[in-house]
């Protein structure tokens, strides 16, 4: 086996470029990761089983001469794996010796790096509901439904999911983007009252969007001034035909709204989109971490590599142990 070919290996070859994909930083998770997933839960087994007791109830009226009203506590329990991810990469001991670029080692280590990117690759694999990049399943959320679902969910009908207006025109990404609001001030705690408080809503956004919308939704939540008209129907429109061209502000500017975008080649669907909560009481996903990257190399010199002396290949491995849950999502809403 040889990793190389002749690409590394003539004589006399420069190394103005060698450094292309290492000059690159494209191995490290995205600052905005903690916002939206809890990194600081620790792992000790391959399993993790969790639970939570589910609201408390509320006071009602005791009329006299009845038994005090009563009402039980009840309590979720869910399960969360930890998987183990690794990365070899080999080559012949000849190969790194004659090299030319001398970079063979150097680019092979970044294999390591690559395991910095795992923690938002989990993420995103719970946000997609999609188990092709890196997740080998999906978990449930503690409920037994998915992260986003039409069902009732935190007494909503609809749950943490809401149609799509479409992103075509900044009235839709507004539209939806109020009515994502609306949702979560109708969340109620399973005892028939508000689930989160004004406050917390207020405190601000986190819109998840294709990179494909991002000039779309930089006019909905950046530009002060929209370009409004009236159609032929005499409704507003940002589109269509206009008949009376006018300028009108920005309402989520208006209103103080804090919307932080973060648009990400990680979503390819491009009306498809996600709005977090900034300052939830409890974050929806969180990562597992049992042991953090190892490296394990096997190189001549080595005395105890058996397969260095047999076969003259060298390698060099990276390890790393996590997994990725869903709490409980009163923190995200998806429009799709």
């Amino acid at each position: 086996m040889t990793i190389l070919a002749n690409n590394l290996l003539l004589n006399g070859l420069r190394n103005e470029f060698t450094d292309t994909y290492q000059a690159i930083k494209n191995r490290q998770a995205d600052s905005r990761l903690g916002l939206v997933m809890d990194l600081g839960v620790g792992a000790t087994n391959r399993y993790h089983t969790f639970s939570y007791l589910n609201a408390a109830p509320h006071p009602e009226e005791w009329k006299m001469g009845d038994s005090i009203p009563t009402d039980a506590m009840d309590a979720v329990q869910f399960t969360v794996e930890v998987w183990n991810w690794a990365k070899k990469v080999p080559w012949r001991k000849w190969d790194r010796k004659d090299d030319q670029t001398q970079s063979l080692f150097d680019m092979a280590r970044m294999a390591g790096e690559g395991h910095a990117l795992i923690p938002e690759r989990l993420f995103f694999g719970l946000l997609k509901n999609d188990a092709t990049d890196l997740l080998p399943a999906i978990p449930s959320a503690p409920d037994g439904n998915a992260f986003f679902t039409t069902n009732t969910r935190f007494e909503r009908s609809g749950g943490n999911q809401i149609s799509k207006a479409g992103v075509t025109t900044t009235q839709m990404i507004q539209s939806d983007y109020y009515e994502a609001l609306e949702a979560f001030m109708a969340f109620k705690d399973g005892k028939g009252q508000p689930l989160l408080s004004p406050e917390t809503i207020g405190a601000g956004t986190i819109i998840i969007h294709a990179a494909a919308s991002t000039e779309a939704f930089e006019i909905a939540f950046r530009q002060l001034r929209q370009g409004i008209g009236l159609s032929t129907t005499g409704a507003r429109t940002s589109s269509a035909t206009i008949t009376a061209a006018t300028a009108e502000s920005n309402i989520v500017i208006d209103a103080s709204r804090n919307v932080q975008l973060w648009g990400t080649p990680r979503l390819t669907t491009a009306d498809e989109w996600y709005i977090f909560l900034a300052n939830p009481p409890k974050k929806p996903t969180f990562l597992l971490t049992r042991e953090d990257v190892i490296e394990l190399s096997a190189m001549e010199g080595d005395n105890n590599s058996d397969q260095v002396r047999d076969t003259g290949e060298e390698s060099i491995q990276f390890e790393s142990r996590s997994g990725a849950g869903i709490c409980v999502p009163f923190g995200a809403i998806k429009v799709a």
